[in-house]
């Protein structure tokens, strides 16, 4: 990677991450339909956020370590709905159970990708 230039990294596409980008377009896209009804721009800052994220994704400037940015972000995302009230409840608890399947998503891939990162243990290396 060249510094100014941003390319389009190669990704392995698994099932895990064909269910992230999809889950991470679906919940973007409930945020904005709760920004729509309700009215609270909140909601659409928070699925352009996601959104950005999915956009990172795709660049040579992912890190495994954003998969945890992407788990708190996640989280953060549900705390920011429950002191908006939980407007449009029924909504909303699909967006959460999208969001929970996320979390797990970014937690399993941060682990995987980390776990395939690091060097193989050599049998001669312990004492």
């Amino acid at each position: 990677m060249s510094v100014g230039s941003y390319e389009l990294r190669e990704i392995e596409w698994t099932w895990a991450h064909i269910a992230l980008v999809v889950l991470a377009f679906l919940s973007a896209g409930l945020h904005f339909a709760l920004a729509t009804t309700t009215g609270d721009t909140t909601f659409a800052v928070l699925a352009v956020g996601l959104l950005a994220g999915m956009v990172l994704f795709f660049t040579d400037l992912w890190q495994p370590v954003l998969y945890l940015v992407g788990a708190v972000y996640v989280g953060m995302m549900t705390v920011v709905w429950v002191l908006a009230g939980m407007p449009l409840l029924a909504l909303a608890l699909v967006d959460k159970a999208v969001q929970a399947l996320l979390f797990a998503l970014f937690v399993y891939l941060l682990v995987t990708e980390m776990q395939a990162m690091s060097p193989p243990d050599m049998e001669g290396s312990r004492e």
